[in-house]
Order: C-alpha cells, then structure tokens, then sequence
C-alpha cells in the first residue's frame, strides 16, 4: 500500500498533472477562439435622407419646413411627386464594424425644423446629427436639439434591415426606412406646435463612407 509519504507524495503529483493540462487545455480554447474584429475608423462618406412625396405633402398641410444648415445640401424632386433629398458630409471620429453591424457615423452640419405658418420664427434645430446601429435592424438617428444647452435625443428610428455592401474599403447600407420617434414628434409639438404622426415613413436613408 505504501508508507503515508509516499502516498501523499504521488497525491500531490497527480494534482499538479491535472493542473497542468487544465492549463493547457484553457490555452488551447483561447487560441482555438476567433478573434473579435475591431470596429473600423470611418474616413469619409454621406447618408442621404430622402423625405418621400407622402410624407413631403404632409409636412406641408402642417405648414412644416425643413431647411438645410451647411454644410448639409438640398435638393427636390418634382416627379413622381415632390420629394426632398438632404445630403449630410460624415464627419470625422465613427466606426463601423461591417461584420456585426454595428457602429455610430457622425455627422456636419444641421436640419432646421419651421413653422412657417407663425410670424415668430418658431423654428427647432436639430444638429450633431449621429446614426447609430446597434445591429443590423436596429438603427437610430440622434440629435442635439435646440441652442446650447442642447438636449440629446433618438428623433428617427428604424427596425428593417436595409441592404449592406462592402467593396475593398466601401461600405454602402442602403434602404434604412426612418419613422419619427415619440421623443421627436414630442420636441417638434413642443417647439412648432404641431402634431406628427409615428407611424409613417418619414425618411429613406442610404449611406455610402470609407474605411481607414
């Protein structure tokens, strides 16, 4: 059987095998694991938001404008039907991580938001323009809201899966289908005075921008 030396002796043996392959074990797991790709910087780009004719004649029964402040461009549409298109420059400092879809795309520039049916220039800016996506079909685009201090908030949302491509360092997301948020709808109520509906497509939004 063994003196109780020896018995200890190959006790504490046997541990120190099981400790070593554990180790060995746990090394190899943590080799075996695919690596977690990391979000790429985002050099340059543009997301243009396409108000529909729909929601463009809408807006306009509410007596509601939007205005451009550069270096965010306008242009219109008159066939088929009026639509609005707005160009907003990407600015320096997003990520995008293309496998997991996920990342935050800030933007130059401003939308102003007008009553034009008032003589006293009620108007709500909407600036520090970012579109975030938390994943493929969870997308939001947030604003500062108002003069300093401005408050943050989500005013356009999405939950459909728009159409994403990669060629070399190009990403382009296409089809982003924005409704106005109840935080939105709520700042514009507050500000213009004027009720806008949730439901509907307010924006179509497509993304185009380049990768470090």
């Amino acid at each position: 059987m063994g003196s109780p030396q020896a018995v200890r002796t190959r006790s504490a043996g046997s541990i120190a095998i099981v400790v070593v392959l554990f180790a060995l074990l746990a090394a190899m797991l943590v080799a075996a694991a695919p690596a977690k790709a990391a979000a790429a910087k985002v050099v340059s780009g543009d997301t243009q938001l396409t108000i529909p004719k729909a929601q463009v004649s809408f807006l306009t029964t509410k007596n509601v404008a939007i205005l451009p402040v550069s270096p965010v461009s306008f242009r219109f549409q008159w066939e088929p039907g009026v639509s609005w298109w707005f160009r907003l420059p990407q600015a320096s400092g997003g990520t995008f991580d293309f496998t997991a879809k996920t990342g935050t795309l800030y933007h130059d520039g401003k939308l102003r938001f007008v009553n034009v049916s008032t003589t006293t220039n009620q108007n709500l800016l909407m600036g520090g323009l970012r579109v975030v996506f938390t994943k493929a079909n969870s997308i939001a685009l947030s604003s500062a809201l108002g003069t300093a201090p401005a408050t943050r908030a989500v005013v356009l949302a999405a939950t459909n899966t728009p159409k994403y491509t990669k060629e070399g360092k190009t990403i382009r997301i296409e089809g982003i289908q924005f409704k106005l948020t109840d935080a939105g709808a709520f700042a514009l109520k507050t500000v213009l005075g004027v009720d806008l509906v949730t439901t509907t497509l307010f924006a179509d939004t497509d993304l185009q921008f380049k990768i470090k």
